[in-house]
């Protein structure tokens, strides 16, 4: 240590440094000379030292292939040095970084050198779509660099100063990662400073026990090649200090049941054969001979080795024999639950990245999983991490939940793995927002909610959520990348629930995935980098400032977190006709006529409308998936606050429990619901009723959500604490409920809510089933203080399909207190649109100046004589719209076919040659000819006829 000290000294005193900076570049001749060459209306943000780091705006126009690589690389290489100006460096020192194509971007980045030597985190970015055009541009390059590029120390040299500085020793198993490189480093000062440095990388282990810390380190570390001063040094382990759940076997969450599922991606040995790898779904094929031979499974494929750390790994080895099935199954004999979780679950983000985008293979090899990790780490427990190519999980412990059993928190780890893959061979902003953020992201749009780290401290906490409010640039996070992640995931979580609510559940996250990805294959450094990234790749005509097809959706999420948005507009405005629809049919009979749907917005805007019917004049909420609407006795003149008496009729219903249901019950008729029907039910104590499992769930969520219970409606769900076999001092209320053939209805009388935080507080509310399908919701009265000690009061009232992936949401737990939103004698019903009226299409887009029909077909086949009404819904983001609907079906007089108001020989006339087939009857003439109802036309509805006629 004392030689290099006193090599350090000798070159602090004996070499200048050569760091000075020459201020050529001038940022507003720039501005001034681009906007005179193209003139339009551009959005910038700048660097510190003054380049742009990002300009975004109008097209600029290049017209070539931009699947072929070799031409994009040469227009990208042209529109810099035509450019000088704007860059500052020449062509020579430009290394290319990246040339991709995907989803109608070409991805083109530079990085400079200076003679020769990459120049760190110094890039150029151009975005070409797919006609050739480019539609972003960043400069984060040093035009001015002045160093000298004279190394005095060698990499040796570099090297043992590293060492020193990381304590690094092979007797700890460390090792040097890669070969030292040449970089010019360069400060973040608003006037940089410039550095001839040799970068080292060095994975180190902490020889330390019981401190706290991750057990290993994986440096990089730049070391000034004048003097052997450490210019920088920073971590690329990665960790995570609380996340997610995961229960069962395989589970999603930790205090869910395990549930049998075929292992993706795991090798298949079998001696003197060979091995093969299953599929997607777990199945597999190799031939192995004639005669019986042994064969081995791990936990261990293409993609993931599970590694149990206090104990064996799970393998099952036997003879098997060819031309039989021969099935292997993962169960606690032959392993551990955290084993199969991880191994599953890090295969399942797998294949999602791989589906989104094919070419990416920074994650395609046999990463190890640590599992089952105790506390011979010093990080155990309440833990996980990534450390550079592993992702490291933790057994259960200190009142935590074993994460290598959290799908969520194997989804957040790998998705730092996806991360750095990405941004290969540089470094991925990892002290910014994105870093946290987008692994949580990934972890939420694969379960599909917005609690990450459901369970982690217990059943129904949460560690972070996708709808918290966070500002950016959060400067109340204190530089804490998990805080300062709230924010990404925060906006992302918003963007996906938009483009879920316009475009539909399937086609809305895939959407979102699509955006999400592909914005960080252009390596953004900050959210708002991010966001410009993904509006690019969801422009259609190459000018982002008239606006893309989903920006309001895109934009209006981020703007929540306080991230711009650079585009102001173009705003779509809805215009529609018309006004109200009335038809008149017969029996038996059908009839259509088209809505017209324009875009009378702004030049470039483009509208996204959903349309639906509904039984509502002024719906609240809907349509879902199911095409169900809700509406209240607050806004809908048709609607009452009706209770429904049955303190004499009602049976009373038992709780083993203040979490769980009691018995199975039948609803007394066939019940639909989200295309299917369902003939009998569960009451849970938390407020709501089911049609499948029970779920002890207390700590309600957002729906839809794979883990609110399901199926179910949810009348108010939250902790409620009424009678049951395991009482406590405080318990409450009783349940009741009653059903014939007509209605279902469920009645919590005067339930308590669980008492922390929520003393003294009661509800009398009851559900109402109807055999068509309506749900009514009636809330009698609420006693107590909505207000005690917490100060805020939050239920989820709504509906939730099977699978956790639809639903109708009147009220959520959005914490932020939305009990005035329900109130003492307030009705609620959920219902769909009539059967009689089909709409097509449902969904769609329309750009400015253009129009879109919609078929309405009305039918009279199901349905007697009489007039009806309904609602056709019109949802965009160009505003709201509303057309009433009403259908007459007309029935003449059996036997006055021509409906004139007579029977006379006329209608014998029409009825005798619809006999002889000389002309067709429509459905009216068919009704009133059909004298004998036997649907038939013949010489006995004559008789009849002619007996009317002479009396």
């Amino acid at each position: 240590m004392k030689r290099i000290s006193l090599l350090l000294l000798f070159f602090s005193i004996s070499l200048p440094l050569d760091t000075k900076l020459v201020d050529s570049y001038n940022k507003d001749i720039a501005i001034e000379q681009f906007e005179q060459k193209y003139p339009n209306d551009w959005f910038y943000r700048w660097n510190n030292h003054g380049t742009p780091h990002r300009v975004i705006g109008s097209k600029i126009p290049f017209v070539f292939d931009t699947q072929n690589e070799k031409l994009s690389e040469e227009y990208a290489r042209k529109f810099v040095e035509e450019n000088q100006y704007f860059f500052g460096i020449q062509n020579s020192n430009l290394e290319l970084w990246v040339n991709e194509f995907g989803n109608k971007i070409r991805y083109i980045t530079f990085n400079q050198t200076h003679n020769g030597i990459p120049v760190h985190n110094a890039r150029i970015d151009i975005r070409f779509n797919s006609v050739g055009n480019i539609v972003l541009f960043g400069h984060d390059g040093y035009p001015d660099i002045n160093v000298s590029t004279n190394y005095h120390l060698n990499d040796q040299q570099a090297l043992n100063i590293a060492k020193a500085e990381v304590q690094f020793s092979q007797q700890k198993g460390d090792y040097v990662f890669d070969e030292p490189k040449k970089f010019i480093w360069v400060s973040k000062d608003k006037k940089p400073t410039y550095h001839a440095s040799w970068l080292l990388e060095l994975h180190v282990h902490i020889k330390e026990i019981n401190t706290g810390k991750r057990p290993v380190n994986h440096w990089k570390i730049f070391v000034d090649a004048h003097t052997g001063e450490i210019l920088e040094k920073f971590d690329l382990a990665r960790d995570l200090v609380v996340e997610g759940r995961v229960t069962g076997d395989v589970k999603d969450e930790p205090y869910g049941d395990e549930r049998n599922r075929g292992l993706q991606n795991v090798e298949v040995s079998i001696d003197g054969y060979g091995s093969t790898y299953t599929d997607s779904e777990g199945y597999y094929s190799i031939e192995a001979g004639e005669e019986n031979v042994f064969a081995t499974v791990r936990l261990e494929g293409n993609y993931l080795n599970a590694n149990n750390q206090n104990g064996s790994d799970a393998q099952i080895r036997r003879i098997v024999t060819p031309g039989s099935t021969e099935d292997f199954n993962f169960t606690n004999n032959n392993s551990i639950p955290g084993e199969r979780d991880t191994y599953y679950h890090a295969n399942h983000i797998h294949d999602l990245l791989k589906s989104i985008n094919p070419d990416i293979s920074g994650a395609d090899y046999e990463m190890p999983a640590r599992v089952n990790i105790g506390s011979e780490d010093p990080y155990w427990p309440c833990n996980a991490y990534w450390d550079y190519t592993s992702i490291n999980m933790f057994s259960e412990g200190g009142g935590c939940a074993g994460t290598d059993q959290m799908a969520d928190v194997v989804y957040h780890e790998y998705g730092h793995g996806i991360m750095q893959f990405t941004y290969e061979p540089y470094d991925a902003p990892w002290s910014t927002e994105l870093s946290e953020g987008t692994a949580d992201f990934w972890a939420m749009t694969i379960t599909n909610t917005p609690c990450l780290g459901l369970g982690f401290f217990g059943d129904g906490t949460c560690l972070r959520d996708g709808l918290n409010t966070r500002q950016y640039p959060g400067n109340e996070c204190g530089g804490s990348v998990h805080c300062l992640g709230e924010i990404t995931m925060g906006s992302l979580w918003k963007m996906r629930r938009n483009l879920i609510n316009i475009m539909g559940y399937e086609q809305g996250v895939e959407h979102s995935n699509d955006l999400f990805h592909f914005g960080q294959v252009g390596r953004p450094n900050s959210a708002p980098d991010l966001l410009e990234e993904m509006l690019i790749i969801d422009d259609n005509d190459g000018d982002i400032n008239n606006g893309t097809p989903f920006y309001a959706e895109i934009c209006s999420a981020f703007e929540e977190h306080n991230i711009p948005c650079p585009i102001s507009g173009p705003f779509a405005e809805l215009a529609f006709t018309p006004e109200s629809m009335n038809f008149e049919i017969f029996l038996e009979d059908s009839q259509s006529d088209l809505i017209t749907l324009s875009n009378v917005g702004q030049q470039g805007s483009t509208m996204n409308y959903a349309i639906g019917v509904s039984p509502f004049s002024n719906a609240q909420g809907g349509p879902d998936s199911n095409g169900n609407f809700w509406s209240d006795s607050d806004n809908e003149e048709t609607i009452n606050y009706e209770w429904i008496d049955i303190s004499d009729l009602g049976t009373l219903y038992n709780f083993p429990g203040n979490d769980q249901a009691g018995i199975n019950l039948d609803i007394g008729f066939d019940f639909p619901f989200y295309g299917n029907t369902y003939s009998s039910f569960i009451i849970n104590a938390n407020g709501w009723i089911g049609f499948g499992e029970d779920s002890n769930a207390w700590n309600n969520l957002e729906i839809p959500s794979i883990d609110a219970p399901r199926p179910a409606i949810f009348g108010l769900w939250d902790d409620l604490n009424p009678v049951n076999d395991q009482c406590n001092d405080y318990c409450s209320g009783e349940v009741y409920y009653h059903s014939n053939s007509e209605r279902l209805v469920v009645w919590f009388d005067n339930v308590a809510h669980w008492w922390t935080d929520y003393n003294d507080m009661y509800y009398s509310f009851q559900i109402v089933l109807y055999p068509n399908g309506e749900i009514n919701m009636n809330y009698k009265e609420f006693l107590g203080d909505p207000n005690n000690e917490s100060g805020l009061y939050s239920a989820t009232v709504g509906i939730q399909d099977a699978e956790g992936l639809n639903a109708l949401q009147i009220l959520g737990d959005t914490g932020a207190g939305n009990q005035n939103d329900i109130h003492d004698q307030h009705g609620f019903v959920i219902s769909q649109g009539p059967s009689w009226i089909e709409l097509n299409p449902t969904s769609g887009q329309v750009l400015e100046g253009n129009s879109s029909t919609v078929e309405v077909t009305v039918n009279s086949y199901d349905i007697n004589p009489d007039l009806y009404s309904s609602f056709i819904k019109i949802s965009s983001n160009g505003g709201q719209g509303t057309i009433p609907v009403t259908l007459n079906v007309l029935a003449s007089e059996p036997g006055d076919i021509n409906a004139d108001g007579n029977i006379n020989v006329q209608d014998v006339v029409m009825i005798v040659s619809f006999i002889l087939e000389s002309d067709t009857p429509d459905a009216g003439q068919e009704y009133a000819s059909d004298m004998n109802g036997d649907g038939i036309l013949n010489v006995m509805d004559v008789i009849l006829i002619v007996s009317l006629i002479i009396g």
